[in-house]
């Protein structure tokens, strides 16, 4: 029986074609080695051998493990950065994180479980694209910029840039910054996953609605403070929906989380759960 690459027939680690391993240990050397055809970049590996059964075209595999500035947290004025190569456990957990966005925080220990946790990083999460993965919806959220390296200089990309496939090839993304940190509220809704997952942050006055689900790429839509949570879900576009949910229903229900959100926003909670 023939193997097939999409993954009809999920093929072992036998079948994984030979390629080349490179170790780079710094940012300039990874992005010399990932320029080329057939490269891949690999750090926490979680979702690496999902796409080689489905068929992932590898010649050369360019591991991030040795670069110390991809796992670094820093914050620098107003806005957090975030390397891509930190862990989901290790950045939820992280002091500067937790005080500068404890419901960022709080959202992030809550995605995947216990044995991903310990290797999935967030820039992993993120360049995977796949709708199940919860960090865009957050991302986009926060108006995270994703910095990029490549052989050409640095590119700065939104995570809604990313479904369009914008980033340059051989691209590295090195680090997520997060904005104007300073009097951000952050509340995050996964009650009604798969079929919906809404975030939502409040800033100088305007609120950001991020809405994905496991089926469907992240959508987002911004408003002023005080607008009605249905007005604002409503602004949704209709690519929202799918065979699993309307984009009408999705726009309701997101309406409906986005209250509760609010609602906590209003009471003063930090921690939103």
């Amino acid at each position: 029986m023939r193997l097939l690459p999409a993954g009809l027939v999920a093929p072992t680690q036998r079948t994984i074609p030979d390629f080349d391993l490179h170790r780079p240990r710094t940012i300039a050397e990874a992005v010399a080695a990932g320029a080329t055809g057939g490269a891949v970049y690999a750090q926490g590996c979680t979702d690496l051998f999902a796409r080689f059964r489905e068929g992932l075209d590898c010649t050369r595999l360019v591991s991030l493990d040795r670069i110390p500035e991809l796992g670094r947290i820093d914050r620098d004025g107003a806005t957090l950065a975030i390397g891509a190569a930190v862990g989901h456990d290790a950045g939820s957990r992280d002091a500067a994180v937790r005080a500068a966005l404890p419901g960022f925080a709080a959202a992030w220990a809550r995605i995947a479980n216990h044995r991903i946790r310990q290797r999935a990083t967030i820039g992993g999460n993120v360049m995977a694209r796949r709708t199940r993965y919860e960090m865009s919806i957050m991302l986009d959220a926060l108006g995270a910029n994703l910095d990029f390296a490549t052989l050409d200089g640095a590119v700065v990309l939104s995570p809604a840039d990313l479904w369009q496939r914008r980033e340059p090839h051989g691209a590295l993304l090195h680090t997520i910054r997060i904005p104007d940190v300073p009097g951000v509220w952050f509340g995050y809704e996964r009650s009604l996953r798969p079929l919906l997952t809404v975030a939502a942050a409040v800033r100088g006055g305007t609120v950001r609605l991020s809405v994905g689900s496991e089926y469907t790429r992240p959508f987002t839509v911004e408003g002023e403070q005080g607008t009605d949570p249905a007005r604002l879900a409503a602004a949704l576009p209709d690519e929202i929906g799918d065979a699993a949910g309307s984009a009408d229903y999705r726009r309701h229900a997101a309406g409906v989380l986005l209250g509760r959100l609010l609602g906590r926003f209003t009471a003063g909670e930090e921690d939103p759960r």
